[in-house]
């Protein structure tokens, strides 16, 4: 009986640890690193693709806008 409760233990941990996660990457990494975040101060807007019609070269680039706020 003990050897049972064992193994079912055993097999409850290897189901377990199938199911956890990965850690977050530390730090920061490609294109996010260069993009803004909101504050208490602004706002980022994020533009999907189709939203940036009528802005041409390097504006086009330009996927957010950022705002600032008033008290």
């Amino acid at each position: 009986m003990n050897k049972l409760i064992c193994l079912a233990l055993a097999g409850l941990g290897v189901m377990l640890a199938g199911c956890s996660t990965a850690p977050p990457p530390v730090g920061c990494t490609g294109l996010a690193c260069s993009r803004p975040d909101s504050t208490d101060r602004s706002l980022v807007i994020w533009w999907p693709e189709e939203m940036r019609h009528g802005l041409e070269g390097p504006e086009r680039v330009l996927d957010f806008t950022v705002v600032p706020l008033k008290d």
